[in-house]
């Protein structure tokens, strides 16, 4: 167990460096991030087994989540960060010039924390770590204790990318260590993601030392099949959702609102697709995933009674499996309609139009992400106008979070904050406005004594 002593020591070293401005420079943080790149590159295979050993994650499904998209986010923050560095040049009211220049200066808020979860344990240490390290901040890095061997190697990859001055981590306990470093110190920056208890915990302490702080904490994201779309991609592209890593991805599609004209047409493809894409025997499969561990098999498995087992079912709590599952749910109130599922467990439900669709989104406001499948421009506009979600796609699922230039977060119960690229690189600065005055140029309209002129000058301009 880390002492807090330790914690101190590490902390201390961290500000130092910041306080310095070894990261100031645009030469220092490209090299950080090229070093991190390398250092990655070069433990692929480690990162796929310490997945594989943590909740036997599938390689390819290892190095598209956990590896490529980093490596993609690294490539974008690479290429743009000179640009982002730049001091902005922006417009002067006329009331004040000439004579006068406005800059924005983007700056480092300076010591960084990031509480990792333990679903996608390596994505998210380092995409918002990419961010951090781009905008100059030091970081201190708490991965989830969940999943011990991600942890560790993604502790060695820092070990080796970075000085510990710079970027560091801290192995253990989250329930233990999260208050330790919280309560004990003030970060300029907190960025965490998880639940929402216990986002609402992080953003109690952020608040007692306003701390801004960024929070991903997940939702009950809908996925709409409209009666005007082409089912069999749809039901292909859902399922590879859903069922990514054993449905343990905050974005994944949560639940199904079928249109009640395709529903049994949509059930049955659903049905097939699954058999095709994990066998007979989803157990014997290598590309399903496990739960992380028997406590949450056992939450999930508790939603199997709340409503029809059209599909799957099966489950071995020891080994901490459960079957792709599609579950026909009349109860609205039962918890799996109104509970974030985080498993391979599937709740469907009908409707006939778009007034009962809204409310029936809207019993789980603010998902971190809604998917709408749909070949009706009407019907997707609708969906985009009407619901309030962090982000989604139209005709597929989860891939926004693949795509750099999209700003990621959720809204409201879903989370606070964007991140990903330059959303990433604004999150973690400082937008600090500078307005220069030529020191040889007077302006004396703003001086006293006041009188009728200076006011109707002063009118005009500003108008």
């Amino acid at each position: 167990m880390v002492e807090k002593h330790e914690i101190q020591l590490k902390f201390e070293a961290l500000r130092t460096f910041h306080d310095e401005g070894h990261m100031r420079s645009y030469e220092s943080r490209i090299n950080s991030l090229q070093k991190l790149k390398k250092v990655i590159t070069e433990h692929v295979t480690d990162i796929q087994e310490a997945l594989k050993k943590d909740f036997s994650k599938p390689e390819f499904e290892s190095y598209l989540s956990d590896i490529g998209v980093v490596t993609d986010e690294l490539n974008h923050t690479i290429s743009h960060l000179k640009h982002w560095m730049k001091p902005k040049r922006v417009s002067t009211p006329l009331a004040i010039i000439p004579g006068y220049k406005t800059k924005i200066y983007p700056e480092s808020k300076g010591v960084v924390v990031i509480f990792a979860p333990w679903n996608y344990p390596v994505n998210l240490v380092f995409i918002p770590l990419i961010g951090a390290v781009a905008a100059g901040n030091t970081v201190l890095i708490k991965p989830a204790h969940e999943t011990p061997n991600a942890a560790d190697i993604t502790a060695k990859i820092i070990e080796k990318a970075f000085l510990p001055a710079h970027v560091t981590t801290i192995l253990g306990e989250g329930k233990t260590l999260g208050p330790l470093i919280l309560e004990n110190y003030r970060f300029d920056h907190i960025f965490f993601t998880g639940s929402q208890s216990v986002g609402k915990y992080v953003m109690s302490m952020a608040a007692e030392k306003l701390t801004p702080v960024t929070l991903e904490l997940g939702g009950k994201n809908p996925a709409i099949i409209d009666k005007n779309c082409n089912i069999q991609h749809t039901v292909n592209r859902l399922v590879w959702g859903k069922f990514f890593n054993a449905g343990q991805t905050c974005i994944a599609p949560d639940h199904l609102l079928i249109h009640e004209d395709v529903y049994e047409e949509v059930i049955q493809k659903l049905k097939e697709r699954i058999r095709v894409t994990f066998g007979d025997n989803p157990a014997e499969s290598p590309a399903f995933a496990r739960i992380i561990n028997q406590t949450r098999c056992e939450k999930i498995v508790s939603y199997l009674g709340q409503g029809t087992i059209i599909s799957g079912g099966k489950y071995d709590i020891q080994q901490r499996y459960i079957e792709p599952t599609i579950l026909r749910v009349e109860d609205i109130d039962a918890p799996v309609m109104n509970e974030e599922i985080f498993g391979p467990v599937w709740p469907v439900a009908t409707w006939k139009n778009k007034e009962e669709l809204l409310v029936r989104v809207r019993r789980n406001r603010y998902p971190l992400s809604c998917y709408i499948y749909s070949d009706d421009a009407a019907m997707t506009n609708y969906v985009i106008q009407n619901i309030e979600f962090g982000s989604g796609c139209i005709n597929d699922n989860m891939i926004q979070f693949a795509n750099s230039a999209v700003p990621f977060g959720g809204i409201q119960t879903s989370g606070m904050g964007r991140y990903h690229g330059r959303s990433s690189f604004e999150t973690f600065s400082h937008a600090k406005g500078v307005v220069t005055s030529l020191s040889w140029l007077e302006h004396t309209l703003k001086y006293t004594p006041y009188d009728q002129w200076k006011f109707r000058i002063s009118r005009f301009f500003l108008q």
